[in-house]
Formats: C-alpha cells, structure tokens, sequence
C-alpha cells in the first residue's frame, strides 16, 4: 500500500469526536479487535489513515467471509459510524438512503417498525444484528451502531431463509480498553430533542465495558400530528479483548410510544391531491409500541494462527401493539344518502375531488415474537501445494415463536372524511374488542454450513452449501417441513492488488412460514426458491483512498407468493425476475474532499402468475414489481476546511415507482437536497448544523398497495434542520 500523509490534528480530532459518542477510528478498531476472528479486519482498518471510508479495504465482519470486501464475490455497500454522524442520522431507515436499490414500505395489515425492499424483493424479514436474524417490529435506532452492512442478492448459505434481495446486518459496538465519555444533544426545527450518551471504562488489560444510551421525542415537517417517542439502552462488557479468548456480552432494551403516520390514499392512478399536512388518522388514539429486549453472549477462542472457533448465543423478546387508522378508498350511499363505508366499491370516475369521502379502517393486532438462536464457526486455515484455503464450518440452531391478536378493522363504525378536508379529530366509536383472528406459530432451525475459499495465484475460489431443516407449526394445527440446500460458488480475478473482477451465483429460499404465519392452507406451499448471477468489478485508485465499484446482477424467483394484508394468508403467485446494475464509489477525492455515491439500475417484473385479472384488478405479468424504481441514485460528500470547519451536501433521487403489481397507480419520482455544517469549537467540543430536504419537495416515501379501494403513501418529511452539540472526554 503506497505511503499515506498523516492525518490532520483536526482530522484525528474529528475521528475521536465526531457524534459524541465514541472514538469513530479508533473505537472501530477496537470493538472488531475484541473478537479474536475478525482481527484482520481491525488491523485492516488500524493500518488505513485515520479519516479512510474505503471500505472495500476492510472485511466483512462476518467470519463465514474470509476476504476483504474488495475480493468478495457480491456487492456489499457499507455504512461507516463517520458516515452516519455527518448525516446525522437516527434511525436505520434514514441510513438506507445512502443505499441504491433501497425503498420503503408501509406498514400494512397493523404491522409497524421497518420494512424495506431490496433489489424489488421484500426484506421485512432480513434484519440481522451481528450475524444473527433480528426478527421483529420496531424502529432501529442507530445509537449503538458501529456500522451498517448490506449484502446484496440471495444469501440463505450465510443467513438461512430469506435475502431474496439480500440482508442487511447492523454492526454494533463493543468496548475498548481505556476510557471515554461522550454525549450529543439534539434540537430540531421538527420538534425533536434527542440525547445520546456512550461511555467506555477498562479493566485492567483484557477487559472493559461500554454503555450506551438514548432518548428522543420528535415530530416529522409537514406532517403536523405525528410523534416519534423513544429510549433505550445497552451495555455490553467484553474480557479477553487481547487474549487468545474472547467473551462479549450485550444486551439491548429499546422502548418506543408513537403516532403513527398512515398517509394519504391514491386516487386513480397516482396519491391523492392533498396538502403535506393532510391528516386521514385518529392521533387520539393511534398508536404504535415496542419493547424489546436482546441479550447476546459471543465466546471466540484462536486454537492456533490457523485454527478458530466462536459461539454465538441469544434470547430476544419483541412485544409490539399497533393501533393504526389507514385510509380506505371505498364509500357507498344509503337510499336516506348517508355515506357508509363498506371497504368494496370505488366512488364513481368523474367525482369532483371536493364531493369524495375516505373510508378508515384500523387493522390493528398485538403480540410478542420471542427467538432464541445458537451459532457456531469453526474456520482452519491451511495450504495444499498451491492452493491456500479457508474453510468454514457451520452450525445453526433458531427456535422462534410468534403469539399474535389481529382485532376487526371497524371500518364501518369510523365515519367517513372528505378527502380535501379529513377531520383527524373525529371522535373514536371505543376500544378494539372484537378479535378476527389469533396467530400462534412455533419455528425450529436445524443449519449445517461448509464451504471453502481457495487461493491460487490471482484466482480466489469460493464454494459453499448450506443445508436447513425448517419446521413450523401452528397452534391450529396446521404444520409443515422444508428440508433445502441452498449452494453458493464464485471465483475472483486480481489483475492487480488494487482490483478484482468477479462472477457469482447464489441461492436463498422463502418458506411459506417465513413471517412466522401459518395456516392448513399456506402448510402445502412449497418454499419459494431463488437464484442471482454477478458479475461484477471493483477497484481501488487515487492511491488506494477511493473504492470504485460496479456490478451487473440477474435474481429469478419461482413459486413467488403474495400475503393477504389483513388476514396475512399466503396463495402463489408465480415468477418474478430482477435484473439490473449497481455503481457505486466511496472514499477520498483529495486529502480534505470525500465522497459516498451509488447508482442502481433496476429492472423487476412480473414474469408468470397463476392469478387471473378481473374487473378492476389487472393480471401483474409484464409490469413492474411494486415499490420499485428503475432508476435510484445517492450522492454524500463533505470537505474540511481550515479552522475545524467541515461542510457536506447530499442529493437523494428516487425514481417513478409502480404502486402496485398490476399498473394501477405511480409513485411520482422526486430529487431532495441536504446540507451539512460542523464546527470544532475546542477539543471537547463540537456543533453541528444539518438540514433535510432543502428546498421543501413534496414527495412520497413508504408505498402500500392492495387494490384499488386500499392503499395508501406515506408523504416524506419537510424542510427540517438540527443542531447538535456534542461533548467528548
């Protein structure tokens, strides 16, 4: 690696400082130091300049991946803590922005907390946290986050079911020898008032804890009675962080109380024509909760430089109640003339927009989801003539269980609204009693994992299948066994150290349980199955500061099904296929300029389905898959100046998505601006400006689409600005 410049007193500053809550370098470090199996990635990062963000150089945390990022078969974007402190962000989804092939979706059927597609697939249920599936509703707050990883494409060999689109995995962190404290304060032009606090004490020389705290209660610009209410904490203590044995300990409790914001309806072929306040909820008495508890312990032990082996162990429990009005586009009159919403009829085409009324329905549930999940690696290094090799050994046991209530949507006792004018204040009609339905589903996984990488001159050579018994049973008594193998193989050429070139195939499976719902009906579906082709490239120039990346990918699914958004019943589909390229570049322009940008071209149809179309709702084969954008692109870049001043700007362009399988409805595409200013006031502390969609864009972000008479969008947030002060010791 050619000699580097030493980084600024400002920049080592701005590396320990930056957010308040952690040493950015030198805490990254540390944390994957503590884990004996990711200490090449630590020295990695160790032996890169202070103020460097090309992650390609660093590996994967997962130790199922041996190389760096830059020789690894798949595209994986990865969001640094730095990234995330420029930008301010709070939550996992505001992270996701810097994402191509990244949308939003809304909640639907009561559900709540993140939903996401990925490369046009659901990713509801691809959330992991260190490696291990994070099943669960509720927002994911960044406060105890070191970094964000996205593994594009299938990936059941490394993470079982699911990952038809990919993974995302939160990284979080762990404690470092010495001692630290920082904390950030936050005040908004929305409302908002959050706190953080991260504070690290060692023990000794091996040993060290670290805990990390949040609070926030905030409003969303333009949206005039949505609320956003959360704390949460989480220690973590860590022995052996030099030592051939390694123990990290972690718990995470996360509470949150919100409004929620159900959006606008559709009418016609696009989001209804109404101002960015419009209002069709009752913020009385809507309300989303979440409280969740997660505890994971990881033992690492280095038998030898060659040999390793680690164990991962959680519990979590996921409570959630989600009481959500959502406007219903369906109204009917009475012979007396009084409107009644019935959920099945469209007003006629024609009516002024002035004379139509909006249904409301609530499709509200509770429950808990409780997982408790084992994973075991063993990884040897060895060489056989030429040929060097990492294997990996595998072994993964995941028991889930879902208890959920599902209450009747009481459509018909909520007056309808006028669409211009909706009435949010209107009075509620009681309590929800009456149940519809009750979902009590049990999950066991038994995994086993091998695979190999092989290096040979400037080949590297991967092969590995995973084998998963997947069995589900339901309370009812409805039961079902998958037994699949999911195979991955890729092989990597290095003209050059500082590139690679690539080609990859992967696998996943979605079984009908998935999202932990079964019934006698969904118990005879076949899982669906799915394959990705990449080829790809990537590079490192500009003295290896820069990361330059490009891929070209084709994702097939077969046996595609679709979930009924009330009753969460599954029936088949048929096939949907995504083919597209992702470019993308992070890193430094100069010493002073960096830069994080993507591009995603995506092409998802619908290429076979068993459903066919009748009045009203058309057949889904040919059109785009929902929620999509062919087009997406992300642009992050900031700039030290002189004097401990550091200034960034952003641009986020979404392009025209299908709001629907069928062609019903568009999502206007939209271009939103954002700015950011910091200042090293002195050695402990720092202020920071940051401003969201600059020039105020009306646009529209979480899509929800069942028909004609039930959809909604959720508009995205105005012009907001924040100020931060943060304090470091």
């Amino acid at each position: 690696m050619p000699a580097q410049a030493a980084p600024s007193p400002r920049t080592r500053l701005r590396n320990r400082v930056r957010g308040g809550v952690g040493h950015t370098g030198v805490c990254l470090v540390s944390a994957l130091s503590a884990a004996p199996a990711l200490a090449d990635a630590a020295k990695d990062m160790a032996d890169a300049p202070a103020q460097s963000v090309v992650v390609t150089a660093r590996k994967p945390t997962l130790t199922a991946l041996s190389q760096k990022i830059q020789n690894t078969a798949q595209t994986i974007n990865v969001l640094p803590q730095a990234v995330l402190h420029e930008q301010g962000v709070a939550n996992l989804q505001e992270a996701l922005k810097n994402v191509p092939g990244v949308t939003l979706n809304a909640g639907e059927g009561g559900a709540h907390g993140d939903t996401v597609n990925l490369r046009g697939f659901p990713a509801n249920d691809d959330f992991f946290l260190d490696g291990l599936r994070d099943t669960g509703y509720y927002t994911r707050d960044s406060f105890d986050l070191e970094a964000l990883e996205i593994y594009k494409g299938p990936a059941s060999t490394l993470f079982g079911r699911g990952s038809t689109g990919g993974v995302i995995n939160q990284v979080t962190k762990i404690p470092h020898l010495g001692e630290s404290l920082g904390a950030t304060l936050t005040g908004g032009t929305n409302s908002e008032a959050r706190g953080t606090v991260d504070a690290d004490y060692g023990i000794g020389d091996d040993a060290a804890v670290r805990l990390n705290a949040m609070g926030q209660r905030s409003a969303v610009a333009g949206r005039d009675r949505v609320l956003n209410r959360r704390w949460g904490v989480a220690p973590t203590a860590a022995i052996g962080l030099h030592g051939p044995t390694s123990l990290v300990v972690s718990y995470l409790h996360q509470e949150e109380n919100n409004i929620p914001d159900a959006g606008v309806p559709y009418v016609g072929d696009a989001p209804a024509p109404v101002p960015h306040n419009a209002d069709f909820g009752l913020p009385a008495d809507d309300r989303t909760k979440a409280d969740v508890d997660i505890l994971t312990a990881k033992l690492t032990h280095d038998f030898s430089d060659a040999l390793s082996v680690s164990e991962m162990v959680r519990y979590a429990n996921y409570g959630f109640v989600s009481r959500i009005t959502e406007p219903h586009y369906g109204v009917v009159f009475t012979a007396s003339g009084s409107p009644t919403c019935t959920g099945s009829a469209l007003q006629p085409a024609g009516t002024p927009l002035s004379q139509i009324l909006v249904c409301r329905d609530r499709p509200s549930s509770q429950g808990v989801v409780r997982t408790a999940m084992s994973n075991t690696q063993l990884t040897y290094k060895t060489v056989t003539g030429p040929l060097s090799h990492s294997l990996i050994l595998g072994l993964e046991l995941d028991q889930e269980s879902s208890h959920q209530v599902r209450f009747a949507n009481q459509m018909s006792a909520i007056a309808p609204t006028s669409l211009l004018d909706p009435n949010p204040n209107e009075a509620f009609p009681g309590t929800q009693t009456t149940i519809s339905s009750r979902s009590n589903v049990d999950t066991q996984t038994a995994s086993a994992l091998v695979g190999d990488t092989i290096d040979v001159g400037r080949f590297t050579l991967t092969g590995a299948v995973r084998f998963d018994r997947f069995h589900a049973r339901a309370l009812s008594g409805a039961e079902r066994t998958d037994e699949i193998a999911t195979p991955r193989a890729s092989i990597v050429y290095k003209p050059a150290n500082w590139a690679s070139l690539y080609f990859s195939y992967g696998t996943s499976y979605d079984p009908s349980a998935e999202n932990l719902s079964l019934s006698t009906t969904t118990a005879q579906l076949a899982p669906e199955k799915d394959r990705t082709y990449e080829v790809g490239a990537k590079a490192q120039v500009l003295h290896e500061r820069l990361s330059l990346t490009a891929a070209a990918f084709d994702t097939e699914m077969t046996n595609a099904r679709v979930t009924d958004p009330v009753s969460r019943a599954i029936s088949l589909s048929g096939d949907l296929r995504a083919r597209g390229i992702e470019l993308g570049a992070s890193g430094y322009l100069t010493k002073h300029w960096e830069i994080l940008a993507g591009y995603t071209y995506l092409d998802a149809v619908t290429v076979s389905s068993t459903a066919a179309a009748t009045a009203g709702t058309p057949s889904p084969v040919g059109h785009r898959l929902p929620n999509t954008a062919r087009n997406q692109a992300n642009l992050w870049t900031t700039y030290e100046f002189p004097n401990e001043i550091e200034v960034g700007a952003g641009v986020n362009y979404m392009g025209q998505r299908a709001a629907d399988a069928g062609g019903l409805a568009y999502i206007p595409g939209y271009v939103t601006l954002d700015g950011m200013v910091s200042w090293q006031v002195t050695e402990h502390v720092g202020l920071q400006l940051n401003g969201y969609n600059l020039t105020d864009k009306f646009y529209y972000t979480n899509d929800y689409f069942s028909s004609a008479i039930e959809n909604h969008v959720v508009p995205g947030a105005g012009r907001t600005v924040l100020v931060t002060a943060t304090l470091k010791y």
